[in-house]
């Protein structure tokens, strides 16, 4: 038993009814006067004669008052019982969540429509008009379509007509069994019901994670939790999981080459299934997948051309299968006319026999045969005259060799720069004053370099460590571990400045030592990459070998251009960053699958100008340039984990979901019969308010027909008269 509103306030709101008439009572028996005369005496003499009557009818119609106002109480306090009774009225309140994350669309007749149908069989065979329900698409980003509102039949009817289709986001089964749990909490019921109609994905329901199990068993302890699964035409899916750039250069009349990762997500082999590469939807490149056994992937390897400056639309796609969502993957490319670096030279010396750090990035980077104009041209200063350079926007990276010290003007300049979208790379060197550097580029300073600086570490031995690329997913980590093993082993490094990695430094290549040589860190919307040790030959022999080019230049490229940076997940929201604009602007944001733009407006977010968007298709975000003011374009892609489409069976999930309660509505079977089973809650307010009425109905015809007969009544005693008078009065009072 409980109560839906507030026991203490409506217990003594009740208590006070009842104690109204009771008061009314003394207090008109406590005013009383004693007169001393002879029609008095008379009259009290009378009143001795029927008081054992009147006494009794009085109490019996207080009696009934005090009753009525109680009844009342209660069914303001509204009542429940927990278990089903003849005496309560049931009352449900329900709230049906379907699963709306994209693998809901697999399939030919999808999941989807069937857990659409399953949604429609459980209003129309056990909701009551007038209770309360709520309909919820469950997703990354959550939709309620009606919230706690009168069951309407048809209004229910009409919105489950309008699902087409599972939108293109991944199921966040916390977030969701939050909401789940508010929506509950509004509920006025005495049983309250919620229903997931999901697919059951392995990845969400075969190992709960505590976090989503703590939650249904919350949701449990407050409403009558069903998990029911909707049927499945099989489980057969290829995705692309990813179109990442791999190598080659990103400037104009360049050739670059992506990868496209291509993964059987289902249980059964595939063997026919092709990928297509688009440039600016121009197919380029058609391949086979070839054999896949289940849960394998394989890389496929496309090479483009860019013949013109600007943002370039990537597309890989699959042929169709069972699911649409996931067989396309896109990735922006934005191709410069050509790279400009500023290049800070620390080294003092620079002759033959002894040349300095800058001289070897600049062989590296402007190669003797490459373009000026479409290459990579540098231009190299002394660090002093930094602070001379008002144009630093117009480089795109700025590479920092054996810098004595950075002041904080040039710190503050330099963040500045990198938070803008442009690149730093910062070699160490015998002449790096490391504690200067912790404190204006450090965690103590302006925070854009990925590790603490310390002292200068040396090899034992005059062979010096060799290195090896760290664990990473990032392009120079990759490129670094698919080097030739011979090739890798005969770079040797002799000294370096020890570097202790920031919470949001990556180590992408380590030494021997243990010791990192190179991190990077991402600052805004730009890029710091810290080598902890020379670009030079005086501590390593890296810039005889191939792999020193290699990494400078792809290095630059990244710095400029990385397309993985410029993929986000749909679902989510992103702020592009902006330059040349003021906050209050208004810029033309283009999205997929739409003609006319649309008008966002410029804020400031930290130090940048950004455009919120939020990405709810996958496709091509682009702002167009205007005039002098530069443009910016990402991709949005769906959320690769959803595209498992493998499922938990029904007996499975029912043993994974029996320590919290939540029953499982198997797929065969009435699912009305089973539901009604297991229902539970009435009210007993209506009931109670209808005691209420027939109570105080009754104390009124008793009070009028003791008064009737007290008029009825013939006497020539003129004081009792008077007395039965008085009686009458109260009774109707």
């Amino acid at each position: 038993m409980g109560a839906l509103n507030s026991v203490g306030l409506w217990t003594i709101i009740g208590l006070l009814g009842v104690a109204v008439p009771i008061i009314i009572h003394l207090l008109y028996r406590k005013h009383r006067r004693q007169t001393d005369w002879a029609a008095m005496e008379l009259l009290r003499k009378a009143l001795v004669t029927r008081s054992g009557q009147v006494k009794i009818e009085d109490l019996l119609i207080l009696l009934l008052r005090c009753l009525a106002l109680a009844l009342l109480a209660l069914a303001l306090m509204r009542i429940t019982l927990d278990s089903k009774s003849v005496i309560g009225e049931e009352r449900i309140g329900m709230v049906v969540a379907i699963d709306a994350s994209y693998s809901m669309n697999h399939g030919l007749n999808s999941r989807f429509a069937d857990a659409v149908e399953k949604a429609r069989e459980i209003f129309e065979g056990t909701a009551k008009e007038g209770d309360p329900v709520s309909i919820v698409l469950m997703s990354s980003r959550p939709e309620i379509l009606l919230r706690s509102a009168r069951y309407d039949p048809i209004q229910v009817k009409t919105i489950l007509d309008e699902l087409d289709g599972a939108g293109p986001n991944s199921l966040n089964l916390e977030t969701n069994i939050e909401l789940l749990d508010e929506l509950v909490a509004e509920l006025k019921t005495p049983g309250k019901e919620v229903f997931l109609i999901t697919d059951s994905q392995e990845m969400d329901w075969a190992e709960l994670p505590p976090a989503a199990q703590d939650s249904l068993e919350n949701l449990q302890e407050n409403a009558n939790v069903f998990v029911i699964p909707a049927v499945n035409a099989g489980e057969d899916n290829l995705a692309i999981e990813s179109l990442n750039y791999t190598f080659g250069s990103l400037r104009k009349s360049g050739e670059a080459r992506f990868t496209a990762l291509v993964r059987n997500t289902g249980r059964s082999d595939e063997k026919t299934a092709k990928v297509e590469f688009y440039v600016d939807d121009t197919l380029i490149e058609r391949k086979q997948v070839g054999s896949l056994a289940a849960g394998e992937s394989r890389p496929l390897e496309f090479t483009a051309q860019f013949e013109k400056a600007g943002n370039v639309s990537l597309r890989a796609e699959l042929t169709n299968d069972d699911l649409a969502d996931d067989n396309v993957r896109h990735a922006v490319a934005r191709i410069r006319p050509g790279i400009q670096v500023l290049l800070l030279e620390g080294d003092i010396e620079n002759a033959v026999g002894n040349r300095s750090g800058g001289y070897y990035a600049k062989v590296a980077l402007s190669p003797r045969d490459s373009d000026d104009e479409e290459g990579v041209v540098v231009n190299e200063i002394d660090p002093a005259d930094f602070a001379l350079e008002e144009r630093l926007k117009d480089y795109d990276v700025v590479v920092m060799n054996n810098v004595l010290t950075v002041s904080s003007s040039t710190a503050t300049k330099l963040k500045r720069f990198v938070s803008e979208g442009g690149g730093l790379i910062v070699f160490a060197g015998d002449r790096v004053e490391a504690s200067t550097y912790n404190q204006s580029l450090g965690a103590a300073g302006e925070g854009i370099l990925p590790a603490e600086l310390g002292e200068v570490s040396s090899s034992e031995t005059e062979e010096g460590w060799t290195m090896e690329a760290a664990k990473s997913d990032h392009l120079l980590a990759q490129l670094t571990a698919r080097y030739p093993e011979k090739l890798l082993d005969a770079i040797r490094i002799t000294k370096q400045i020890e570097a202790t990695p920031i919470e949001n430094g990556e180590v992408l290549i380590t030494s021997q030592s243990g010791n990192p040589v190179l991190l990077s860190r991402s600052t805004g919307s730009g890029t710091v990459l810290l080598f902890t040790t020379s670009a030079s030959k005086r501590w390593n022999n890296l810039p005889r070998e191939p792999l020193y080019a290699i990494l400078l230049q792809q290095a630059v490229t990244m710095l400029t251009s990385d397309p993985d940076r410029l993929q986000l997940t749909v679902g989510s929201d992103a702020s592009l960053p902006l330059t040349e604009r003021a906050a209050g602007d208004f810029v033309d944001l283009l999205s997929p699958g739409t003609e006319e733009p649309e008008k966002i407006r410029v804020i400031q977010n930290g130090d940048q100008l950004a455009a919120p968007v939020s990405l709810t298709k996958h496709g091509i975000y682009e702002i167009k340039a205007e005039e002098d003011k530069p443009g910016v374009a990402i991709a949005a892609n769906v959320n690769a984990s959803e595209s498992n489409v493998r499922v938990v069976e029904s007996a499975a999930l029912t043993n994974t979901l029996d320590p919290t309660g939540v029953k499982v509505l198997s797929r065969e079977g009435s699912m009305s019969q089973a539901i009604e089973k297991e229902r539970r809650g009435s009210e007993l307010s209506h009931r109670l308010l209808l005691a209420a009425l027939i109570v105080f109905i009754l104390q009124s015809i008793l009070a009028r027909r003791f008064t009737n007969r007290i008029n009825r009544e013939d006497t020539k005693d003129l004081s009792a008269t008077l007395q039965m008078s008085q009686v009458a009065a109260a009774r109707r009072s």
